[in-house]
């Protein structure tokens, strides 16, 4: 038998066996190595386009904006598309706005100090190790960077049943979300223009719902 032939068999078979443990090992090191990127800024912002398609109702919504964090407990995404929808957490409570859907009503839940509810930086990126099997799945350009590709899966249940992130290769900046939920939706989010400590506009993180609008607490996480 031509030994380079069973040397390469035996490469394969030894590459075969190891790639799921070996995917698993990079996807957390470029996970880790962004969530130190992150703990170390205070704030940040960053121009956003979000793409919701929702299987059941064969339906899709696209819309853009702008939106900015701050430690503590601090969140907000603005749309400029459609005008005037958005998510506030204000440190106590999370605010959920969509006039272009239902401009007489307005949700807001209690934020929990335990997760990084709609603020996915803290989200995805503190402690992965213990929240997540993270799983690398594939380089890929993302509006013209490029990117390593990583599949997140709860290891708690949680409000959806895995996310995807692409992490740029030039340097550790999150430039793309994907939410899968159980119900099969999809909620993905694109970032561009990062800026890192920067001092987000003044009353960002407020809102105050306008007259008129009947305010629904919710218990749990809105989605």
């Amino acid at each position: 038998m031509d030994v380079r032939r069973c040397t390469a068999a035996a490469g394969i078979l030894v590459l075969l066996g190891a790639s799921p443990a070996a995917g698993q090992d990079q996807g957390m090191g470029i996970l880790q190595e962004v969530g130190r990127r992150y703990a170390s800024i205070s704030s940040l912002c960053a121009d956003f386009t979000q793409r919701l398609s929702v299987p059941l109702l064969r339906a899709e919504r696209a819309g853009a904006g702008h939106l900015c964090q701050a430690r503590p407990n601090l969140f907000a995404m603005r749309f400029s598309d459609p005008e005037g929808d958005l998510v506030v957490v204000d440190g106590e409570s999370t605010w959920v706005y969509f006039p272009s859907n239902d401009p007489k009503q307005v949700l807001r839940t209690p934020v929990d100090r335990n997760t990084g509810g709609r603020d996915f930086h803290r989200e995805f990126l503190e402690d992965p190790e213990v929240k997540y099997d993270v799983t690398y799945e594939a380089t890929e350009d993302v509006a013209g960077t490029a990117t390593h590709r990583l599949r997140l899966v709860p290891k708690a249940p949680t409000t959806y049943r895995s996310a995807v992130l692409w992490i740029e290769q030039r340097a550790p900046v999150l430039r793309q979300i994907r939410i899968e939920e159980e119900n099969g939706n999809r909620r993905t989010i694109s970032l561009s223009d990062i800026a890192f400590d920067v001092t987000p506009p003044a009353g960002w993180f407020d809102f105050t719902p306008p007259p008129g609008v009947l305010v629904i607490p919710v218990r749990g996480r809105i989605r």
